[in-house]
């Protein structure tokens, strides 16, 4: 083997090592795949994650009230005035969480504690979000607010309602700094709408935020693969 093609393959397995240690290491992953009914009546994900909203099973006759939540791939079965959207990756078989949000008071629509992230660590928050109801008929929004040991992280976030048949996934994350001891929070707020927030929730992550050195080195690296191929 030649030296230019030794030194190609040397900087491309030295690009491939930093972007491992660049790229964003998932702690946490919630898909909501697997979550069954017998599950969910305790209002706990099989991820350990945990909600304050009520548990509607798939099935229950008329709409899902306010206050409520389920899990399948079609939010339009709980509820008829509801979005009949795929999952926030497109698969029609995929699960999705679905929640009709109080009117007039907050709901903590997703809880997890997690006791092993590294002290002074950053991390990301971070999910795919969909609104429910079309406009028309309900001009609605749904305000969520992201928290992390009680402090919410950054301002809060407004979903705006969409015609039917054009809602859209969109990814929402925030930052914080570990502390060993981290309850993280996905808040609906009451208040925002008279029609009430209706709101799905998928891929909710969390994941460590790559330092800017080793963001940096990824970088360099990627510079020496590219040099090596024009020469």
């Amino acid at each position: 083997m030649n030296k230019r093609i030794t030194s190609l393959l040397a900087a491309a397995a030295f690009a491939t090592a930093l972007a491992s240690s660049a790229s964003a290491q998932i702690v946490h992953l919630d898909t909501f795949s697997g979550n069954t009914d017998t599950n969910l009546a305790t209002s706990t994900f099989v991820t350990g994650a945990t909600t304050g909203f009520n548990f509607w099973a798939n099935g229950t006759p008329g709409d899902m009230a306010a206050g409520f939540f389920s899990v399948g791939s079609r939010a339009d079965l709980v509820h008829s005035q509801f979005s009949s959207s795929a999952d926030a990756d497109g698969n029609v078989e995929g699960d999705y969480a679905y929640y009709n949000g109080f009117q007039d008071a907050d709901g903590d629509a997703y809880v997890i504690r997690l006791t092993s992230l590294i002290v002074g660590q950053q991390y990301d928050l971070s999910a795919m979000m969909l609104t429910l109801a079309p406009n028309p008929p309900y001009p609605q929004v749904s305000n969520i607010r992201f928290l992390h040991n009680s402090v919410a992280l950054g301002t809060d976030l407004t979903l705006v309602p969409a015609p039917s048949g054009s809602e859209v996934w969109a990814q929402y994350a925030r930052t914080f700094v570990a502390t060993g001891d981290d309850t993280l929070v996905i808040r609906n707020l009451g208040g925002a709408s008279n029609a009430g927030n209706d709101f799905a929730l998928d891929n909710i992550t969390v994941s460590v935020v790559p330092t800017p050195a080793a963001a940096a080195a990824f970088g360099l690296a990627g510079l020496m693969v590219a040099r090596r191929r024009r020469a």
